[in-house]
């Protein structure tokens, strides 16, 4: 009895409702999802798009402030290279003014030790000019000298053996 009680009803209408319910609000959800995820996706983008302008922006503006410091460096190491250009033209001129000074003075000492110096060669040659000749004389002298004691020796060991 209790069976006749309850009435049969077929599930698969419910089923049906219960799974096309389930269906479209996971699709609301899905929709949902994608577009929050669409949402955040584009938010990213638009700050990666932002960070990328800003990021040029100052590699932009440090590299005018770079070019600037090499326009300024080189302007600056022109300007010391002329100067020193210059410093180094006017010690070459100097050390020349100073060089052909000090061969100047050189010249004039040399003349003056050469004139000095042969002035004494001059004054020596002629003293051994005076005394060569009593020299000689006196050299042929003990020449004689020794050769007739030599001689004397051998007729003495001749006489003698």
């Amino acid at each position: 009895m209790a069976s006749k009680d309850r009435e049969i009803l077929d599930p698969s209408v419910n089923v049906i409702n219960l799974v096309g319910n389930a269906t479209k609000y996971l699709e609301e959800l899905h929709k949902q999802t994608e577009s929050f995820y669409n949402q955040k996706l584009q938010l990213a983008v638009e700050t990666s798009q932002r960070e990328r302008s800003a990021e040029s922006l100052r590699i932009d503006a440090r590299w005018l402030v770079d070019n600037e410091a090499i326009k300024v460096a080189t302007q600056t190491s022109v300007k010391q290279s002329e100067m020193l250009a210059n410093q180094v033209a006017e010690n070459a001129e100097t050390l020349r003014d100073g060089m052909a000074k000090t061969a100047e003075a050189l010249a004039v000492q040399l003349q003056t030790i050469t004139k000095s110096l042969g002035d004494r060669l001059t004054v020596v040659e002629q003293q051994q000019y005076k005394t060569a000749g009593t020299s000689q004389g006196g050299r042929d002298m003990w020449g004689w000298v020794a050769s007739g004691i030599l001689l004397i020796i051998a007729l003495i060991q001749f006489w003698r053996g």
